[in-house]
């Protein structure tokens, strides 16, 4: 008699309310929030923000019109919410424009402008991550570059502008508009033009929201950290308040990264709508064959 073949194991089977369309997206929409390491790349940002990419904040205060330099620091004044004799640490930080001026030079420039690419390529890697992408490394290095001066102008242009219309509200809708298009237009760089536009435009609405919210927060939260932080602390105090307000802005930036991919990569009508076509796939932007290829 021969022996009877051993019955292979099998896994038990999923619950079928995993399979659920609601639950199924609830249960992608955890997995992508928690393979995005939001904790991780919202420290990793911030302090490549204060370390790296602060003192180019500084170098375009120094270089772009007077006008533009006092509107740029009131801006961010504005959103970190910072007021009264904290402000005064502000100008501590910038420094006077005609002294940081006189100590630039051609080398320290460019040593600040190297050492600021450290911060876009982490914001590389957490779009690259988000969608899926393999890293662009080396070949992509223009575009650390090309961030870095759009943002310059980004800057230049949004303090010239608040500087001269000295309405809130105005210069509100100046920083929406202008924001939704930064953020539109740089996961599309960093990506290496990977993604398709279209795709790409909820996780710029979710951040540019995000950031309106997190300014009009940070005036009724951040003036009272600053005040406590500076009682406590002295000077350094306001220090500490800003870099937790730099930890939430990248939060953030990772946050809506991870939560536009999703949203541009749902199945369903939604997902087709985001997408602008039936495929799958289709947030990934083809390119054209070069002409004459078979």
């Amino acid at each position: 008699m021969q022996p009877r073949a051993a019955q292979p194991d099998h896994a038990p089977a999923a619950p079928r309310w995993r399979s659920w369309p609601g639950v199924s997206r609830l249960i992608g929409l955890i997995d992508s929030l928690i393979s995005a390491q939001i904790v991780v790349n919202s420290l990793v940002l911030a302090a490549q923000t204060f370390l790296a990419l602060f003192p180019l904040i500084i170098l375009i205060y120094t270089i772009i019109p007077s006008g533009a330099a006092s509107g740029l620091v009131e801006v961010l004044r504005n959103k970190v919410g910072i007021t009264g004799e904290s402000s005064d640490v502000v100008n501590h930080l910038f420094g006077n424009r005609s002294d940081l001026q006189q100590g630039i030079s051609v080398l320290s420039a460019i040593l600040v402008l190297g050492s600021a690419t450290a911060f876009t390529r982490a914001l590389q890697r957490v779009h690259e991550g988000a969608w899926g992408l393999p890293k662009l490394g080396l070949r992509g290095g223009w575009r650390w570059l090309a961030w870095l001066t759009v943002l310059g102008l980004y800057m230049a242009v949004l303090g010239a502008l608040v500087n001269l219309v000295r309405l809130r509200e105005i210069n509100t809708v100046f920083q929406v508009v202008l924001g939704f298009a930064f953020w539109w237009w740089t996961p599309f760089l960093l990506l290496g033009g990977r993604v398709c536009w279209r795709a790409l435009i909820p996780g710029a609405v979710l951040t540019t929201a995000a950031q309106v919210v997190a300014t009009a927060v940070s005036a009724v939260v951040m003036p009272r950290m600053f005040r406590s932080n500076e009682a406590d602390y002295g000077p350094i105090g306001v220090v500490f308040a800003l870099e937790t307000w730099l930890i939430v802005i990248a939060g953030i930036l990772v946050v809506g990264a991870a939560l536009g991919a999703f949203m541009g990569r749902l199945d369903g009508r939604f997902g087709r709508w985001v997408r602008g076509n039936d495929r799958p796939d289709g947030w990934r932007r083809v390119r054209k064959a070069a002409v004459g290829t078979q």
